[in-house]
Formats: structure tokens, C-alpha cells, sequence
């Protein structure tokens, strides 16, 4: 078995090589079987054109509950609507800032909680996909939403970090020479570090949207990195 997707794009061709392929089999048992995501969706990124990629969203490694990571980073799996009740504070702001972006809100003390805009959806007032088509879509339009850890053991955060660091580098070293013409979102310390492997494309850099407060001259829900690209992606899907 494979954690290669059978239908992974020709793009990655010329990465796939036969050293990354063992490396990747090498990666696969180490793994083991109890891992997040399943392993069908560890490389699912791969599935995508990597020509036609304009945005790569870098998130960390996946969530550690079991069924939650979908090989898309900040997608939570169980998720359908923005009614339920979820955990996930970082994927509240992200729909924070594109909220704050789609109505032209400039003052920080004017940003919506995330409570109100869920009645803003609710109403239909504020239009934006459900989550369990909202990922889907921004894929569909070219994002990539990578992590640079692409598995973890179920319950322990960061578990496989040094796995993955050798292919990681690769990987983003490879993206950045293929397709120069890449935003990237970079959020917090840890995204930020990775900047040193890109050295091509447009970089939008900020706290994580983890924790958000106005006395940050760099918070999350300053960052105009959805603004900026509204031209080339439809953030509400």
C-alpha cells in the first residue's frame, strides 16, 4: 500500500521521484496504521494541479481527534454546518476575517464575534458556503490547504514532526520552484519559519488565528491576506 493517491496530478511527477517515493515508504511504516488522517488522505494535496495552485494556506499537522483531520489543513471532518458547535478557535477567525473583509469593516473594535456571524449565516444575511463545501470550493479555485506535518499519532499534537521535517523541506522547496506565482498565508511563528524554504511568490504573514487581540500590530484580523486575494479566489465559496 501506497500513501501516493492513484490519481495524484502530473504536476508532482517530476517530484515523485524514486528517492521520495522510498522516503515515503519509509514515512508509511513509521506511521503505522493508527494515524490522522486516514492514509488514504495523508497526501490528498497531491490530487490537485499544482500549475493552477494560486494560494497555499500552511497549517502545522493535522487535528489529534480522531475523525476530525481531512488532509486539508483547518478543515474540520465532522463538521456540516455553521450552526453546530465546534472547538476549532483558528477556523473561527479565519470566518471572522473573511467576514470583516466581504463588508468592508476597517476598525478592529467593529470585527463580529464569531456568535454573531453565525446568526448573520443563519438569517442568510451573510452568505457563505457551509463547511463541509466551503474547503471543497476554495480547492476547487486553487488553494492549497497544506500541512507541513502531514500525520499525526490520534490525541498527541506534533507527534510526527520529525518524520516528516526532511520531506517537508522538499516538498515546500519543490511547490515554490514549480509554480513562483503562489500567495502564501503564513500564520504564526511556526508557518513563519517555513518561509525559508519558499523562495518564490507573495507572502502574507501574521499571528496564528489561534489567539486574536488588538493590542498586536501583527494579529490574525489585521492581515489582508483574503483581501488582497478576493480577485483570483471566492473566499465565501
Amino acid at each position: 500500500m501506497s500513501l501516493i493517491p492513484k490519481d495524484a496530478h502530473s504536476s508532482w511527477d517530476k517530484f515523485l521521484t524514486r528517492e521520495i517515493i522510498e522516503e515515503l515508504n519509509i514515512i508509511e511504516e513509521k506511521i503505522g496504521d493508527n494515524t490522522n488522517p486516514h492514509h488514504d488522505n495523508v497526501l490528498s494535496f497531491l490530487k490537485n494541479n499544482l500549475n493552477e495552485v494560486k494560494v497555499v494556506i500552511l497549517g502545522q499537522d493535522p487535528y489529534p481527534e480522531k475523525g476530525r483531520p481531512t488532509g486539508r489543513a483547518f478543515e474540520v471532518g465532522d463538521l456540516i454546518s455553521w450552526s453546530q458547535k465546534f472547538r476549532q478557535v483558528s477556523l473561527k477567525n479565519i470566518i471572522r476575517l473573511i467576514h470583516k473583509n466581504y463588508n468592508n469593516i476597517e476598525n478592529y473594535d467593529d470585527i463580529m464575534k464569531f456568535s454573531e456571524i453565525q446568526r448573520e449565516i443563519e438569517t442568510g444575511y451573510f452568505n457563505i458556503l457551509p463547511p463541509d463545501q466551503l474547503f471543497k470550493s476554495w480547492e476547487r479555485q486553487g488553494v492549497l490547504l497544506l500541512n507541513t506535518y502531514l500525520s499525526v499519532e490520534p490525541g498527541k499534537s506534533g507527534s510526527h514532526i520529525s518524520i516528516w521535517e526532511p520531506f517537508s523541506i522538499k516538498l515546500l522547496n519543490y511547490i515554490s520552484e514549480e509554480n513562483k506565482n503562489i500567495s502564501y498565508f503564513l500564520w504564526g511563528k511556526f508557518a513563519e519559519e517555513k518561509k525559508q524554504y519558499l523562495k518564490h511568490g507573495k507572502f502574507y504573514i501574521s499571528r496564528h488565528p489561534m489567539m486574536c487581540s488588538e493590542k498586536y500590530d501583527d494579529d490574525f484580523l489585521r492581515n489582508d491576506c483574503f483581501k488582497d486575494t478576493m480577485g483570483i479566489v471566492n473566499w465565501l465559496g
